[in-house]
């Protein structure tokens, strides 16, 4: 094996590579991704285990990745490839590797202007490069933005040119697959399926080695483009290019242009009347440009109008949540399912004002931060009058729940009987050639949200591998949680006592408990019925991703659903009836 395969798997390597992905993953606003990091780290070290035994042994392959379409802001979509966690691990680790250990990649990520998807330098070391030319002189600018930049990076050609300097045939191995783009819902994307690199051309948004295959072919770039006449700056895709001539800069970005060009690339041109502003710009640095999300000017470096917008947007967001919130816990004294009122609405603006403001902490225009500050106290002043209005009509208690603090008696009382318990393990799980495969689901349709949320008909489901047996269920008020484990212990009726079953479940809930995880304190009469089942019976209940294109998962998921529909039109005629019933008859006179 080659010393950077070695380096690479590592345990410490892999357990590095997760710490990182954990603590991604622990903040990221896809729940199926926060839900994937968790259970992978309910048993970490065995998991890294197999990673590495498995990469050692040449048998590692990476999963599918899921595509998912992002809006832009000109209302054009950006594929995004969500890959499983163990894929994010290797390419984590290899990423790491080759930034601590190649001297190759080291010399790529040292390039001083070079300031995105590298350690150590971002936002504020480019803002520093340009106040130096500044200071230097280099009154003239031109911005540009490269056209689909990690689409078009021709992914074989920095391969080759990694393989040429990196001498390590099974790391480059892996590296070629970690950079591969295999769609697990290909079909389902359609002619979407076109906005992700799943040929030889492209890297994927969303990896962590894309940035670094950017800057390995931009390298030459780079250097070509900072002399002592110019200043570049570049972070990933956008760069502007500073002389103390408008002929100077003017001939660098023919330059940049031509440069591109030999990479299949191109760029917006800021020359150009049909080129966009936010995309490209030139001029006199002192009117001032756009970069690094910054109005930029000599002298003057203050936060761009668009962050001042989107700042204000996700304060007049935060406060719309609240009301809502607040509108709803008054109507209902529900406090189940919305827990942002007063309070916890003025909380989470002082996070978001406290995140933008240390993001753009690299300024020196008190004048625009007073501005925006005054901007955001009138919005907070017509929310805490709104608020004052909500709660002048209302008791002591309606007071303290919209302000959003609890109220004992709004706490649930539980029954004695229904004490927290851990399911019991049950017969000792051993596959076999009867052992049978189950995929199940649970669903519910809400009736309004003055019945909560997560309460309404519902439906359970399930389908058996082996023989493509459909089954499925219907209850006019359940829960979510209650149909998913309904969905399981159906299954586990329907199959021989005598035969192993393996139950799959896209319920964190049900896995986590079922398997002992977790304490069981809601729910208790069903969780019951599935200790009994389990004491008699070999059961492994294993956790799948849902919606992420399995095809006995999505129909199970589409039968749940079908029977819960059907539990609502049976729910709405059961009311109708007994509301025609209970109608007062009209005699006529004859």
């Amino acid at each position: 094996m080659g010393r950077l395969f070695d380096k690479a798997t590592e345990r410490i390597s892999l357990r590095n590579a997760w710490y990182r992905i954990r603590s991604n993953g622990a903040n990221s606003v896809a729940s199926e991704t926060r839900v994937a990091v968790e259970m992978f780290g309910r048993d970490v070290e065995r998991n890294i285990h197999k990673i590495q035994k498995r990469i050692r042994a040449g048998t590692f392959e990476f999963d599918p990745q899921k595509g998912v379409l992002k809006k832009k802001a000109n209302g054009g979509s950006r594929g995004i490839v969500m890959a499983s966690v163990q894929n994010r691990i290797v390419e984590r680790a290899w990423l790491d590797c080759l930034q601590s250990h190649s001297a190759f990649v080291r010399s790529v990520i040292n390039q001083p202007t070079s300031v995105g998807g590298v350690p150590n330098r971002s936002v504020p070391h480019g803002l520093k490069l340009i106040r130096d030319a500044f200071d230097n002189g280099k009154a003239f600018y031109a911005r540009s933005d490269i056209s689909g930049f990690f689409d078009g990076i021709p992914r074989d050609a920095v391969l080759a040119k990694m393989q040429g300097e990196i001498d390590d045939p099974k790391f480059m191995q892996v590296l070629r697959g970690a950079t591969s783009v295999v769609l697990s819902n290909e079909k389902i994307l359609g002619e979407d399926r076109r906005l992700f690199p799943v040929d030889e051309q492209g890297v994927a948004q969303g990896s962590p080695l894309s940035p670094l295959f950017g800057n390995i072919l931009l390298r030459e770039f780079d250097i070509q483009l900072n002399d002592r006449k110019i200043t570049c700056v570049r972070f990933i895709d956008d760069f502007v290019l500073l002389g103390e001539t408008e002929g100077a800069v003017t001939k660098a970005f023919r330059n940049a242009q031509r440069t591109l060009q030999n990479f299949g690339l191109s760029c917006h041109d800021p020359f150009s009347p049909s080129s966009s502003r936010d995309k490209a710009g030139v001029g006199r640095a002192k009117d001032g440009f756009v970069f690094l999300g910054y109005d930029l000017r000599p002298g003057l470096f203050q936060p761009s109008r668009r962050a001042r917008e989107k700042l204000l947007t996700k304060v007049d967001e935060c406060i719309s949540i609240g009301r809502s919130s607040i509108v709803e816990v008054k109507k209902t004294s529900n406090l189940e399912q919305n827990r942002q009122r007063y309070a916890q609405t003025l909380t989470l603006l002082d996070k978001v004002i406290r995140g933008w403001g240390d993001a753009f902490a690299y300024g020196n225009s008190p004048v625009t931060m007073e501005h925006l500050d005054r901007m955001i106290d009138q919005k907070i002043d017509v929310f805490r009058h709104w608020f004052a209005r909500q709660i002048a009509d209302g008791d002591w208690k309606t007071r303290r729940r919209l302000g959003g603090v609890c109220l004992l008696t709004d706490i649930r009382a539980k029954d004695l009987n229904d004490a927290p318990f851990s399911v019991e393990p049950g017969k000792r799980f051993a596959r076999s050639s009867s052992t049978a495969t189950i995929s199940t689901d649970g669903s519910i349709i809400s009736m309004g949200r003055r019945r909560g949320k997560d309460q309404g008909p519902g439906g359970w489901a399930f389908v058996v591998h082996e023989t493509n047996e459909e089954v499925g269920g219907s209850v006019s008020s359940t829960t979510n949680n209650q149909m998913e484990l309904l969905a399981v212990i159906e299954a586990i009726r329907y199959i021989d006592p005598n035969r192993p079953v393996i139950i799959r479940t896209d319920s964190q809930y049900v896995t986590d408990a079922a398997n002992g995880r977790t304490v069981v304190k809601q729910n208790a009469d069903l969780w019951k019925e599935f200790n009994e089942l389990k004491k008699s019976r070999r059961v492994k209940v294993v956790w799948v991703k849902g919606h992420a294109g399995d095809p006995f998962n999505e129909t199970a998921d589409r039968l749940a659903q079908a029977h819960a529909r059907l539990a609502r039109t049976q729910t709405l005629q059961t009311l109708a009836s007994a509301a025609v019933a209970a109608s007062p008859v009209v005699k006529t006179a004859a």
